[in-house]
Parts: C-alpha cells; sequence; structure tokens
C-alpha cells in the first residue's frame, strides 16, 4: 500500500482501512481493487440509472461496470446497499484562493493568510462531493501541486493563475486614489496583482507576457477579463473589453501550448469578439441573445454560468446595497429563461459555483446553486450533466495542458478516473440528497457534512466513509 494511501486512512473508518491494506497485501504488488456491489449506476451521461449494478475499481481508474456479478476475489467489497453511484461532482468554475471578502483581500490580506484558507476551501469542496475543480482565478498553482503530491487533501485542481485584464477591467482593482500610470511598478499594483490573483495587461505584448507567464506556472486553461462584471467596482457590467487583436493574440498564444482561453464576459458584442478569436468557455453570460447562444453551439464552446446571479434570492444578500435591490430583481425576472435559452439552442452548460469569498457565504452560495439550477433549467437530469460528464468534456478541452490524461472524468465508464461518490437517495428525483438546499443567505451560516453522501473516492481513494 503507497504511503499516501495509508496517510487518509485516519479520514475513513478504521475497518474499512484495515480491509484496504489486508487486500494489498493479499495482492502483493497489482494495484488494489474496490467493488461496489448493488449499486444503482447514474453514469453522468444516460437519464436512466443502471440498476442493481456493480462497478470495480483498480488502482485510480474504473474497471468494469455491469449488472452481472464480477469477479474480483482479491478486491474490498463495499455493499451500496441500493444506494446510488455516480461520477464525483465536478465545479467549473470557482475562486479557490479568493477566500475572504474583497475588502480584506484587496487591502489587508498577504499570500499566506489566502494560501491557509485555501486548504480549508479544498477539504470542505471534497466533503461535499466534488473531485473536480476549475479555478478561475487565482494563485493556486501550489495548491494544485499539494493536493497532487497528497501533502494537502482536496479535489483535482485545474489552475487559470492569474485572470488577465485590461486597465480599467473587471480585473483592475486598483483604487482610483492609486497613482495607476505604471501598471509594471511594483508600488502601484493592487493587492490583487501582488499576491497573482490577476494581472493588469494593456497592448498585446503586455497580454501575451501575461498569458506565457501563467501557461509557464502551469496553468491548464488561461482567464481574461472580456468584459464588466458585478463585483468590481469601475467597470459597468455592459461594458465590453480588449480589443480583438488582444483577445486573439491570447487565444494564438494558448493555442501554442495546446489549451484554450476562458473569458468572463456578459453581453453579446463582448462574445461574438471573442467567438471570432476563438475563445472557448464563456463564464457566466446572463445577458446574451438566442442568435449569440446558436453560434456558440455552432462553435462547440461552452457557458459556465452561476444562475445564483440571477435568482430573486440575491436581493436578500446583507451586503447589497438597499438602492440595487430594485435593479437586480429586474434582471432576474428579465432574464428568468436564460438557462432555458441556452438548453433549447444546444449549448454546452456547465455547473459553476463562482465560490469566492467567506468560508460560510460561498458554501451556502455553492449548495443553493446545486438547487436553484433545478428551477431554471427545469431538470435534475440537465444539471447533473452539468456537474459531471459535460463539466468533465469542457476540462478534456486542455488538451496536453491537462494534469490528469490517464482517464476521463465526470464518467462512469471502463477506463475513466474512479472520482466516485456514493448516495443515499436518488439525485434525479431529489437534488438535496448531494446538498442542494432552498435556502440561501438564510441558511445554516456554517459548513456541515452532507449525511446523504456515504462514500466519497478520488483517484481510487476513499476519503469519506459512513456505511456500517
Amino acid at each position: 500500500m503507497s504511503g499516501l494511501r495509508m496517510s487518509l486512512c485516519s479520514t475513513v473508518i478504521v475497518a474499512a482501512c484495515l480491509s484496504f491494506s489486508a487486500s494489498a497485501q493479499a495482492q502483493d504488488q497489482e494495484e488494489p481493487q474496490t467493488l461496489f456491489t448493488n449499486v444503482h449506476v447514474f453514469d453522468g451521461v444516460n437519464e436512466q440509472r443502471i440498476e442493481n449494478a456493480s462497478v470495480l475499481v483498480e488502482g485510480n481508474l474504473i474497471k468494469a461496470v455491469s449488472t452481472d456479478a464480477i469477479d474480483a476475489p482479491n478486491a474490498t467489497v463495499i455493499d451500496g446497499g441500493g444506494r446510488t453511484l455516480m461520477p464525483g461532482l465536478i465545479d467549473g468554475h470557482a475562486h479557490v484562493m479568493i477566500n475572504n471578502d474583497f475588502g480584506p483581500v484587496e487591502h489587508n490580506m498577504t499570500p499566506y493568510d489566502i494560501a491557509y484558507n485555501s486548504v480549508i476551501v479544498m477539504d470542505r469542496f471534497l466533503q461535499d462531493g466534488f473531485t473536480s475543480v476549475r479555478d478561475m482565478g487565482g494563485p493556486a498553482f501550489g495548491l494544485a501541486r499539494a493536493i497532487d503530491s497528497g501533502t494537502v487533501i482536496g479535489p483535482r485542481l485545474y489552475p487559470s493563475g492569474a485572470f488577465i485584464s485590461q486597465t480599467s477591467g473587471h480585473g483592475d482593482f486598483r483604487d482610483r486614489a492609486d497613482p495607476g500610470y505604471s501598471p509594471n511598478d511594483a508600488g502601484d499594483l493592487s493587492n490583487f496583482e501582488r499576491m497573482g490573483i490577476g494581472t493588469v495587461a494593456d497592448g498585446i505584448p503586455e497580454v501575451l507576457k501575461a498569458v506565457r507567464l501563467n501557461l509557464r506556472n502551469g496553468a491548464s486553461q488561461i482567464k481574461i477579463m472580456g468584459g464588466g462584471g458585478g463585483s468590481s467596482r469601475f467597470d459597468p457590467i455592459d461594458t465590453t473589453q480588449y480589443s480583438e487583436d488582444e483577445i486573439c493574440a491570447a487565444v494564438e498564444a494558448t493555442a501554442d501550448w495546446g489549451t484554450y482561453i476562458a473569458a468572463h464576459t456578459f453581453n453579446d458584442r463582448s462574445v461574438n469578439r471573442l467567438l471570432d478569436c476563438g475563445v472557448k468557455t464563456f463564464e457566466h453570460g446572463f445577458f446574451i441573445s438566442e442568435a449569440t447562444m446558436k453560434r456558440i453551439a455552432e462553435a462547440g464552446a461552452f457557458v459556465v454560468p452561476q444562475m445564483w446571479g440571477i435568482s430573486p434570492d440575491l436581493a436578500k444578500n446583507p451586503l447589497m446595497p438597499p438602492d440595487k435591490i430594485p435593479e437586480v430583481s429586474a434582471l432576474g425576472k428579465e432574464y428568468a429563461d436564460f438557462g432555458r435559452n441556452l438548453l433549447k439552442n444546444g449549448v454546452k452548460v456547465v455547473f459553476a459555483s463562482d465560490y469566492v469569498g467567506k468560508f460560510e457565504d460561498a458554501e451556502r452560495a455553492r449548495r443553493y446553486e446545486i438547487w436553484w439550477r433545478t428551477q431554471t433549467f427545469d431538470s435534475n437530469f440537465e444539471v447533473l450533466k452539468q456537474m459531471t460528464s459535460i463539466a468533465g468534456e469542457m476540462l478534456a478541452l486542455s488538451g496536453p495542458r491537462n494534469p490528469y490524461k490517464e482517464g476521463k472524468l465526470g464518467v462512469i465508464e471502463e477506463g475513466a478516473y474512479a472520482d466516485i461518490i456514493l448516495v443515499d437517495g436518488n439525485p434525479l428525483e431529489d437534488i438535496t440528497v448531494i446538498g442542494g438546499n432552498t435556502a440561501w443567505f438564510d441558511a445554516d451560516p456554517e459548513w456541515t457534512p452532507i449525511d446523504t453522501i456515504d462514500v466519497i473516492m478520488k483517484d481510487g481513494i476513499i476519503y469519506k466513509y459512513t456505511l456500517e
């Protein structure tokens, strides 16, 4: 048994670890096997579960899925008791390093503060059943290495590095009182830039340098700011950001490394400019037309929206300025069919929590997002695909920069990674069994385990086991 597997025994029931140890000794140097029996399999692709099935894991991959008995005499057997076995969940857009309110991050926190917090963030992601996370802006490279080496417990992490923004863009967090004339002078940088959360780059040479620096540091994809946003103070949400020449240069430099550009964007003008240059994923995108949705679908690109952004519950945010509440409520009503229109026009949609901020706020938003999506897409099945197979397809866009190329993610099938959760209930009928919560700001402010997720396996290793 590897040192990593032994080090994780404290996270599961002692008897289960002893069983793994005995199994590994019996097989000498062979890959350890785990056999799940008596399970109903949601494979991440098909709406109908595979009833009364067995799933064999060998090493870190799925070796077999069958409704017949699987002969594996040396395997550790887990009787699922009729539970749902499904792929580990995937969050397509999170900011695990922006793990406090913007005020402290902008003015008070250091890289050590956000690094410490990120360890807690990743552990709770995994304990909520998320086995892969795409980070869309932050200095997450060291965290990804620590997870892969077993030093830190957490999901697979796809880091983008510092998000790249023009001056005055969604990633320019300098105050108006800051000098701001020499963006390469460290004295004029925002704390976001000093800590590697974002970078301001103008013109083709600076944009290329920023892209290449992230790729050098280990980015699996690149994130640029293609338009304004709601969480930054000086860039109106309707603005279009970066010229076509700058965007196309970033796309070409990224394609030279075999990977892709993801873009923060909201409006038609921005999205169409980004499409012209070959951008592959569009983060948020709430205010686009159906004609633009059709273009995205034809390009085989993805939209990655955090749907809570158009939820009526957003107005309950205690930090929401009272004068903003009518505007937020009106936008939610105007774009209430955004999710339905994406599906109608054949767009591939990926789950996004947009995890950012204090633990309790971000974690409540993530669980609310799971439930709220079932209301905006009118289907548990569609939401589950967005959290599994479709998200896995998007992660594979990283090509040779994909840190996990041995197997597929987001599916239960032979040859896929053994990223698996065992759920007491059927999430196709009841989304709460994977943590979906109808409450948001009025939910319990502190994270608690999801009792209906009984087993969490990532890369063939069990991190949670609560079966009797």
